[in-house]
């Protein structure tokens, strides 16, 4: 029992100069908020599908330099996103967990934050119906992965542990397998639907 006490303190007092740096590096954020989304490519053209998007997130420098205003943002969340076309009452709405990666840029002491990534996802769950009737093959033609969604945000820390937090989203590759119809990306090749947001949430900083 002492062996293993004294090992443990041996331990804690060898690795504690690499701790205090670490909580000097990173930071930590927990967030929870509603995606106004709609999908470009299915006939609609508003942002009339609201969904949950809620998560936590790290950032850290990415030198030695802790004051640097550059952080490298890592994020792990819940997203849902969607459209609903009025004309025929379809709503789709699609489920992902998704890990954006973004690059950012502190001002006025940390308290604004300017962001811009890239924000990949896995489908986990996704729903169609047409005048409430359920539709099982466009609910099968999500693909399972929306690899290069690209994100930026504005944050504003308004007190020490709260913030507020507008960001926007777009795919850039289509989230649906086959693609008779829709719209395209960058090049007439890659057809398809693609998702598109803009998201508002409150933040929480540790």
């Amino acid at each position: 029992m002492k062996k293993t006490l004294l090992l443990l303190l041996l331990f804690t007092f060898h690795f504690s100069p690499f701790t205090c740096r670490a909580q000097g590096r990173f930071d930590a954020t927990a967030f929870a908020g509603l995606n106004m989304s709609q999908i470009d490519g299915d006939g609609a053209g508003s942002y009339n599908h609201m969904g949950l998007r809620a998560g936590v997130g790290t950032s850290f420098t990415l030198g030695n330099d802790l004051k640097s205003p550059w952080r490298m943002v890592v994020e792990l969340a819940f997203s849902n996103k969607g459209s609903h076309i009025d004309a025929y009452d379809r709503n789709l709405s699609a489920s992902y967990i998704e890990l954006p990666v973004m690059m950012s840029y502190n001002l006025l002491e940390g308290r604004l934050r300017l962001a811009a990534g890239v924000a990949p996802a896995i489908l986990v769950d996704s729903k169609v119906t047409n005048n409430g009737a359920e539709d099982l093959p466009s609910q099968e033609n999500f693909t399972t992965f929306d690899w290069l969604p690209l994100t930026a945000s504005i944050r504003y820390r308004f007190l020490d542990h709260l913030g507020f937090e507008v960001r926007y989203q777009n795919s850039f590759l289509s989230i649906t397998k086959e693609n008779g119809s829709g719209t395209y990306r960058l090049f007439k090749d890659n057809k398809g639907c693609f998702s598109r947001l803009i998201s508002f949430a409150l933040t929480y900083h540790f």
